[in-house]
């Protein structure tokens, strides 16, 4: 038997050391501490996706808000600004020393659309589209509305139309992404419709 001595070394041992592991576990995790933060920028859709995901979650929100609190909500569009927000009923800041006529609605704060996101328009097919203003959506006290629209593109490509098309009865929003710059038709509904 030739065995080597046990004081005998080997010529190179295969494998990483502890040390070695933990600096590039440390150098990747960094990495993607950078990267997954700033992928918005890099991909123009992921900021499409983002804002309008962000408003079909207030949307919903507000649909069932009006329906269980059984009051008049709205989301207001500041289409020209590319923001929105929330507006709730007067009866909401009823104190025992204010009469119900005399209330304005409060409106909460203006939320930004992301950075490079815009509104393309908004409407119904009753009144069509409109790209300029404030454009509201109100829910009444069961929580319906008219079948509206709400489009968003990116300033710097206008090819990628993503929109919400919210049926007013089931409260059901719905998304269409586009690439070619298609913008949809609302279409007229007359049984039902607001």
């Amino acid at each position: 038997m030739n065995r080597p001595p046990p004081t005998a070394s080997r010529p190179h041992a295969a494998g990483f050391t502890l040390i070695e592991l933990l600096v590039t576990f440390a150098v990747v995790a960094l990495i993607f501490a950078i990267v997954v933060p700033n992928l918005g920028s890099f991909l123009p859709s992921a900021r499409l996706d983002g804002s309008c995901s962000q408003l079909q979650r207030n949307l919903d929100w507000v649909r069932s808000e009006a329906r269980i609190q059984g009051k008049r909500m709205a989301i207001e569009l500041d289409l020209e600004k590319a923001r929105w927000r929330i507006v709730f009923p007067p009866e909401q800041q009823l104190t025992r020393e204010q009469e119900p006529d005399t209330l304005e609605e409060r409106k909460d704060v203006w939320w930004d659309l992301e950075d490079g996101v815009m509104f393309l328009g908004a409407g119904d097919a009753k009144n069509g589209i409109t790209a300029r203003g404030l454009y509201r959506i109100d829910f009444d006290e069961y929580g319906f509305t008219g079948d509206q629209i709400v489009m968003m593109t990116l300033a710097t490509d206008k090819k990628l139309v993503w929109s919400l098309l919210l049926n007013g009865l089931s409260g059901q929003v719905t998304r269409e992404e586009s690439t070619e710059g298609h913008e949809p038709i609302p279409q007229v509904v007359n049984e039902g419709a607001f």
